[in-house]
C-alpha cells in the first residue's frame, strides 16, 4: 500500500464530477499522519477476524463526536469499482478506494465478529476553506480509550446518508 496524504483521483473520473466534488476553489489540503491513533499488529491467536493482520487504535482518548482522521485513496466513479474490501462512499456516484494507495485510516476493521460493537462511524463534510468533499471517521457515542481498538461498520462499496 501506498501512503498518501490527499485523495488521488483516478483519470476516468469524469471532469465534472472532479469539479464538483473535488479541490474545486484551492488544492487538495495534505492531511499529516495522526498522532491520535496508532497501526498495530493484532496478535494471531485472537479472537478476532484480523488476527495476524493489524488494526487502528486510539493512541490517546478520543472524546465523542470527535473527528479522527480522514478516510483517503483513490477516488473512482460507481461503475469502476472493484471487489476491493477497502472502498467507502465519497459523495453520490464517488467511491473512495484505499486498497492500493490510502493512510492510516484502512487500517480500521469492521466490528463484525470481534464481540465489540463500532466505536466510530463515517461521516461526510465539505472542506469550507478547499470545498473538496472528505470523507471522515468519527467517534460515536462514547469515549474510546487510549490503547482501545477503532471499529466500524464496512460493506461492499460501503454506502451511509
Amino acid at each position: 500500500v501506498e501512503f498518501i496524504s490527499h485523495y488521488l483521483w483516478d483519470k476516468r473520473v469524469p471532469g465534472e464530477l472532479h469539479t464538483q466534488f473535488g479541490a474545486a476553489r484551492k488544492p487538495a489540503r495534505a492531511q499529516a499522519p495522526c498522532r491520535k491513533i496508532k497501526v498495530s499488529p493484532i496478535p494471531a491467536e485472537e479472537d478476532h477476524p484480523a488476527a495476524g493482520q493489524f488494526g487502528l487504535f486510539a493512541a490517546q482518548t478520543l472524546s465523542p463526536g470527535e473527528h479522527v482522521l480522514d478516510y483517503l485513496g483513490l477516488v473512482i466513479t460507481e461503475d469502476l469499482c472493484s471487489d476491493s474490501q477497502y472502498v467507502a462512499q465519497l459523495a453520490p456516484g464517488l467511491l473512495c478506494d484505499a486498497e492500493k494507495f490510502g493512510n492510516e485510516a484502512r487500517f480500521t476493521n469492521d466490528f463484525h465478529g470481534t464481540k465489540k460493537n463500532p466505536n466510530v462511524r463515517f461521516e461526510r463534510r465539505v472542506d469550507q476553506e478547499t470545498g473538496e468533499h472528505r470523507l471522515g471517521i468519527h467517534v460515536m457515542k462514547r469515549k474510546i480509550k487510549k490503547g482501545e481498538e477503532l471499529l466500524i461498520t464496512y460493506g461492499h462499496c460501503y454506502s451511509f446518508d
